[in-house]
């Protein structure tokens, strides 16, 4: 039986999200849907699919699902298109919200600048150094490998990391230095299995392997191809800040 789903596409500093509010529980098989509705070229098209539940002691749940279906998994770039969202469309209109994600609770914050919200979970920073690469592995929600470059342009990076991707079942992130705490980045996401304009936790782990192991100082600054990132730590707490908009908004049938 055919169904129409209302949705907001929303644009997080590159990434392009597709916005259901799902606080009635109408869509249960997210993984199909994901796939469906991001197909560029044949669909809407879309990094991922974010659904908005209800979440007791919480303002609200986001679910983030890949292109591919896979997830739910903690997005960055997601959780502030997450946050537009929510206070765009009047779903909480409190300017500072706290939200459940796959990866335990966040605070976030709308700001007329931007959305900031904070980067949890923080875990294992190992370093690599084998004959393919030597760079770092860290994971802030979601498993990311970090790597220096100084030719960060001419990085092959559609045919160098997807081994890498798989080797570590992570997202592969490259880093170039610019000046005093500002950096230059590409990421290569999995899920998406293809280089995205920014990923929000991919700078923010690259934002702990600069300030931990490059002598680097917060807030860092890393410019994606989509936007800027800042990463600052406040009170012990990573905070993830950039722009977001609302791209559109429509309805499809399925």
């Amino acid at each position: 039986m055919s169904k129409v789903l209302k949705f907001w596409k929303v644009q997080a500093a590159g990434n392009d999200f597709i916005m259901v509010d799902n606080r009635e529980g109408l869509y249960t098989n997210p993984d199909e849907l994901a796939k469906l509705l991001c197909k560029r070229r044949l669909s809407i098209g879309a990094d991922g699919l974010i659904l908005i539940d209800n979440c007791k002691d919480y303002d609200f749940q986001m679910k983030y699902y890949n292109a591919d279906g896979s997830g739910p998994v903690m997005c960055g770039n997601g959780g502030r298109a997450a946050i537009h969202f929510v206070y765009q469309s009047g779903i909480c209109q409190k300017k500072e919200m706290r939200f459940y994600a796959p990866d335990g609770p966040h605070s976030g914050i709308f700001h007329d600048s931007g959305i900031s919200l904070t980067i949890s979970n923080l875990t294992g920073i190992k370093k690599i150094q084998t004959e393919n690469v030597q760079g770092y592995y860290i994971n802030t929600g979601a498993p990311h490998l970090v790597i220096t470059t100084d030719d960060i342009k001419n990085i092959d990076i559609e045919n160098v990391a997807p081994s890498l991707r798989k080797d570590y079942d992570a997202n592969v992130n490259y880093i170039e230095h610019i000046k005093t705490n500002r950096w230059k980045i590409r990421t290569y996401e999995r899920g998406v299995e293809g280089e995205t304009y920014a990923c929000g936790t991919g700078a923010t782990a690259s934002a702990c392997i600069i300030t931990d192991h490059l002598a680097g100082e917060f807030p860092v600054i890393l410019d994606a191809i989509g936007g800027t990132l800042t990463i600052n730590k406040i009170e012990k707490e990573l905070w993830l800040h950039g722009p977001s908009t609302k791209v559109f908004e429509g309805s499809i049938m399925i």
